[in-house]
């Protein structure tokens, strides 16, 4: 079937990310990216935030007990917060282009922080026709339950979709379910692999 549905991640692939510089100084230890996303979807308190069951300041003590952290509550949420930044180059440009193409929609690990955070900065989020957060819907990358939940959402087969995310694991779960999935880590990677489609 054609692809009629494109589902973009956000962080690491629209949003520039500052997360090993940001999570290695919370921490007081350098990550790879890999363990990174891993420690990430294991936590108990970016978990429970993410998933839309706390709100900042739990998340922030929780995080500083589950870690053993030393440093203050307001120190942890600006190095946090800081983790995302700007949209990528070309975020807007490929967002644009493709929304008149195809049914576009963001499915993100996120939380109400980050999320508030970048709509108060940029109006990327207008592009899309529907948004998958996390910590709105209960669930989380990469389990098979969050892309039944999209699958369900759009109401379309899961070969006419592609996924594109800057994380293996998702990118692996995504396939399992059906769905055509890309390990991508900028919109220029994105548009690359969508002038191939037919």
């Amino acid at each position: 079937m054609a692809i009629t549905h494109i589902v973009c991640d956000m962080g690491g692939v629209l949003v520039e990310l500052q997360w090993l510089d940001r999570v290695k100084d919370l921490l007081g230890r350098p990550l790879a990216i890999d363990e990174l996303h891993q420690l990430w979807v294991s936590a108990l308190s970016t978990v429970a935030f993410e998933s839309g069951c706390t709100d900042f300041e739990t998340f922030t003590t929780a995080f500083i007990e589950e870690f053993g952290l030393t440093l203050a509550p307001t120190v942890v949420q600006h190095e946090f917060l800081e983790i995302v930044q700007a949209p990528l180059p070309r975020c807007d440009e490929m967002l644009s282009t493709l929304k008149h193409r195809y049914h576009l929609s963001l499915l993100s690990n996120t939380n109400p922080a980050h999320y508030q955070r970048l709509c108060d900065r940029y109006d990327f989020f207008d592009h899309f026709h529907q948004l998958f957060l996390s910590y709105k819907i209960g669930l989380m990358k990469p389990s098979a339950a969050i892309f039944e939940y999209l699958l369900t959402a759009l109401d379309t087969p899961a070969d006419t979709i592609a996924f594109f995310d800057d994380g293996a694991r998702n990118v692996e779960a995504a396939r399992a379910a059906g769905i055509h999935a890309y390990r991508v880590d900028s919109p220029t990677d994105i548009l690359s692999v969508v002038a191939n489609f037919p």
